[in-house]
């Protein structure tokens, strides 16, 4: 008995709890130790009493028996008892306490390891609590959601996908890896791939190897086909947001620990992602997508203070559809909503709002008036820019305009700046209003400075 045994809780305490039970002819072995053949032995001299010494003929009675808990071999209980002994019979109530009292030890290093697993897991909460919470902006907190799930589990490829408000496709709102150029384009139907599977079923999804996984063959453009995925519904209560999908190309494949960490970020990420879709619907005009006047005004003010500050220009720019009254009146408001959206999206799109660039603002100011603010755009680059829009206005092919004077659905702009028109908010409008309603005067289709 040379090796260090490993049963109770400090191995160091085996081998005095051995010396205290080897006059009753005890030993305990651990459970990578050779137990001892259960037949007889002959003396030889192990009894220190026998006065015969090694050649001692009579034979000591040797019993042992298994140590076994839960998740199995504990060690070995061994008796060797001389002949003749007159000492009590405990094998059995021995070998029941210490099979307590290594599983009292198994337990209790369960539940440690458990306590570390779920103070780890509250600690990357906590940090990617204090990093997503405070963000309003719908796309800025998916992104931020996305990076914190890939830096948590140590991979690249990874996609947040969100519900239309439709509610039957996912659209692709961030992603990292292959598939980040399908940000604001890739879309899937609910059931479609593995992320509308796992959107449709509203259930989290491990596969361990998608080469293998039947899934996989169905998967779309916008997901992986190889290495490890996991696939998380994003949900409010019963209701589904979208789907948070991680894919590890390269190691050791995703394990269960993995998929429990990702869906408690998932929750997480829900309640930030409604949060911030709640807030986006009070500052949005829920036709056209554009921001409402009050947030502009808003915005505006915080612009004004910066550009006090670096001393940069700042433009407005407000213009209105000609004519809309009749518009309506001669193809009906259903059109006449196709319109709005339509000049909406040409502004969105030849301005440079977005959080990857400098923030310009595009607003619904009123009806078929329009608002821009335009940060760091003198008079003269923002009259370009409006000139740009009014052309392309001009250009498209609505349904209805036919119907319009001229043929054509047409706008008029005028444009105020700071610091040389106004130097508030308020004047800056007002002067921006003043100039658009000479365009009118002026016959219409054309772009007037303050």
């Amino acid at each position: 008995m040379s090796k260090t045994p490993v049963l109770l809780p400090d191995p160091g305490l085996l081998e005095p709890f051995n010396s205290s039970l080897k006059d009753a002819g005890f030993v305990l072995l651990g459970p990578d130790e050779e137990p001892l053949s259960p037949a007889p032995i002959p003396c030889g001299g192990l009894d220190s009493r026998c006065l015969q010494g090694p050649s001692c003929p009579h034979e000591w009675s040797v019993r042992r028996a298994p140590i076994r808990v839960s998740n199995g071999l504990a060690g070995h209980l061994v008796e060797q008892r001389p002949p003749g002994s007159q000492a009590p019979d405990l094998f059995e109530a021995l070998r029941g306490l210490l099979a307590d009292g290594a599983q009292t030890r198994l337990d209790l290093e369960s539940t440690v390891a458990e306590l570390v697993e779920k103070y780890e897991l509250l600690s990357v909460l906590y940090d990617s609590a204090a990093t997503i919470v405070s963000i309003s902006s719908l796309e800025e907190v998916s992104q931020r959601i996305l990076d914190e799930a890939a830096r948590t589990l140590g991979v690249d490829h990874a996609s947040l996908m969100l519900v239309e408000e439709a509610g039957k496709t996912l659209r692709v709102a961030a992603a990292r890896g292959p598939h980040s150029h399908s940000v604001g384009k890739g879309r899937l139907a609910l059931g479609e791939g593995i992320a509308g599977h796992v959107a449709q079923q509203g259930k989290p999804l491990l596969i361990e190897e998608l080469s293998t996984h039947p899934l996989a063959r169905k998967a779309t453009p916008e997901e992986d086909r190889s290495g490890s995925l996991i696939s998380v519904p994003l949900k409010v209560q019963d209701r589904i947001l979208g789907v948070l999908n991680v894919n590890k190309v390269q190691g050791d494949p995703f394990r269960t620990g993995d998929l429990k960490l990702l869906c408690a970020l998932a929750d997480l990420a829900s309640l930030s992602i409604e949060n911030a879709r709640t807030y986006q619907n009070a500052i949005t005009d829920r036709l056209t997508r554009l921001y409402n006047y009050g947030y502009f005004k808003e915005q505006l003010e915080a612009s004004l203070d910066a550009a006090r500050q670096t001393g940069s220009p700042l433009s407005v720019l407000m213009f209105d559809i000609d004519h809309f009254k009749n518009f309506n009146d001669k193809n009906g408001h259903e059109l006449g909503n196709v319109v709005l959206v339509g000049v909406a999206g040409i502004c969105l799109a030849n301005c440079r709002q977005g959080t990857d660039r400098v923030p310009d603002l595009v607003a619904r100011y009123g009806g078929e008036e329009f608002i821009l603010m335009l940060s760091g755009v003198c008079r003269d680059d923002a009259f370009l820019m409006a000139e740009r829009i009014r052309r392309l206005v001009q250009d498209e092919s609505f349904e209805g305009g036919q119907n319009q004077p001229g043929g054509r659905v047409t706008v008029s702009m005028g444009i105020a700046s700071y610091p040389d028109d106004a130097a508030t908010s308020d004047a800056l409008i007002n002067r921006a209003d003043e100039a658009l309603y000479r365009a009118k005067r002026s016959g219409r289709n054309n772009v007037q400075l303050a």
